[in-house]
């Protein structure tokens, strides 16, 4: 909250570097009490207000704080002194925006994002739908006074009442070509004999390059009844392993693929995501999140991953729950991937596991082809569900969850194109990352040298740090 105050108080200060400044995201953590949640909120929203008319080249605004803005001026100020905002997020706990919000009041726009926080669950489990009477003000904005939306993005738990959302069903954007849903409950009780409204909605967007999805939002099984020719432009693909088996007559096409469902892996399950991913020939990215339910040898299956997708360039893996290979085994599990040129590890750590600036090393021995790669070690307790980024392999910033030790590296080579050394970041156990941000990083990064002595991390400048 220190450093979100401090940001936006320093901007004030500075119109001459606001005037610049294209995406603000605002994201920071609340206090256990009520009161100080209102404090904090109203005094951050305040500031964005007053900082609005000087936001000249901004085109992104996002609120993602645990609550709405308690200063429900702030998107009147937003609306009206930045011309060029054309992608708002907000998001949605405890309170909701009054059916009268300057929420409401944005039309033309682009792109949409509403993240639905705890607060939301815990205290509209058991409320009457009567409740959610604002919501048609905000399809009526996304809908009627935002033809020509290209982004829409909402995530969260299921909805407790599927009225909230279905609206998205019936809605028709031209020039939609990015759509994330999370839990959010969609088409689970189409009529008879009727094609699901949410497949209608697929068939009616052939500009769709990125689709991301639940079992939640969308039933695999109601795939198949996708038409001949859908989804025409879809390169971009987050969803369950059961999805990706659906769009089988798109495989060709599609060049990404984030299985972020947390998959267990136990007998026949690492042979059938090899098989599934074998169909994709344009695979070019990958993440996949898995848990070892018994004692399986995990340089196996990913050595089987690797196989199956010999040409990635973006490599993410994820392992919960329990340590079931070292970064040692997985560097030279994928060592079969000539044009892999960033990888991220995320997992629990082996009893046996180097220290990370060693792991570091080794991929970099290992790996040498690499431009960067991340190593985080995770807890065994690791909070299910799982929230990612939504770039693939990002080896940048924050893991944006808990961890125990976490590093970045971008290697350097020498006039060979061998690795001669390599920038690193390295931080150590955080428990407050699931409310993190960087933002406008500048990165002046510490050095391993590869030699005869062990790799040590020595700072070699400052780093500065815009983020909670």
């Amino acid at each position: 909250m220190e450093q979100c105050h401090s940001t936006l108080t320093m901007l004030n200060k500075h119109p001459d570097i606001a005037r610049h400044v294209q995406k603000l995201l605002v994201r920071f953590s609340a206090y256990p009490r009520a009161r100080s949640i209102d404090t904090n909120s109203y005094i951050v929203s305040s500031l964005v207000q007053y900082l609005a008319h000087t936001l000249d080249a901004i085109h992104t605004f996002i609120w993602d704080a645990d609550e709405i803005p308690q200063r429900d001026g702030m998107w009147f100020a937003l609306r009206i002194s930045c011309p060029r905002l054309t992608t708002v997020g907000t998001s949605y706990g405890a309170e909701l925006p009054e059916s009268h919000s300057n929420l409401f009041q944005f039309k033309g726009l682009r792109g949409f994002i509403l993240n639905v926080k705890r607060g939301f669950y815990e205290r509209f489990a058991d409320v009457d739908p009567q409740e959610f009477r604002a919501e048609h003000r905000l399809w009526d904005m996304l809908i009627r006074r935002s033809p020509d939306l290209e982004e829409l993005h909402i995530s969260g738990a299921p909805f407790i009442f599927t009225q909230a959302v279905r609206p998205l069903c019936y809605a028709r954007w031209p020039r939609l070509h990015a759509l994330s849903l999370g839990d959010i409950l969609l088409d689970w009780d189409p009529s008879a004999g009727l094609k699901p409204p949410f497949i209608t909605f697929l068939e009616a967007h052939p500009r769709l390059r990125s689709l991301r999805t639940s079992r939640a939002a969308l039933n695999p099984a109601l795939l198949p009844a996708l038409g001949p020719g859908a989804l025409p432009e879809l390169t971009h693909f987050n969803g369950a392993i059961e999805h990706l088996q659906g769009l089988a007559p798109i495989h060709r096409q599609i060049t990404s693929v984030a299985l972020d469902e947390p998959m267990i892996i136990r007998d026949l399950a690492p042979s059938l995501l090899a098989s599934v991913l074998r169909g994709l020939k344009s695979l070019t990215e990958l993440r996949v999140c898995f848990v070892f339910q018994s004692a399986y040898e995990g340089g196996s299956f990913v050595r089987s991953i690797a196989h199956a997708c010999p040409g990635l360039t973006k490599l993410e893996v994820m392992c919960t729950r329990k340590s079931s290979f070292t970064i040692d085994t997985l560097a030279k599990a994928v060592r079969t991937l000539p044009r892999l040129k960033h990888l991220r590890a995320t997992l629990v750590r082996s009893q046996h596991e180097d220290p990370l600036p060693v792991c570091a090393a080794t991929i970099a021995h290992l790996l040498p082809r690499l431009h960067a790669f991340s190593i985080t070690f995770i807890p065994p307790d690791f909070p299910l569900p799982l929230y990612f980024d939504s770039e693939i392999g990002c080896t940048s910033g924050h893991p944006g969850h808990p961890y125990t030790a976490t590093g970045n590296y971008v290697l350097r080579t020498d006039e060979h194109g061998l690795p001669a050394s390599m920038a690193c970041r390295e931080h150590r156990s955080s428990r407050l990352l699931l409310s993190s941000l960087e933002s406008f990083p500048v990165h002046l990064i510490s050095t391993i040298s590869f030699g005869n002595s062990s790799p040590k991390c020595q700072p070699e400048a400052q780093e500065i740090h815009l983020y909670p």
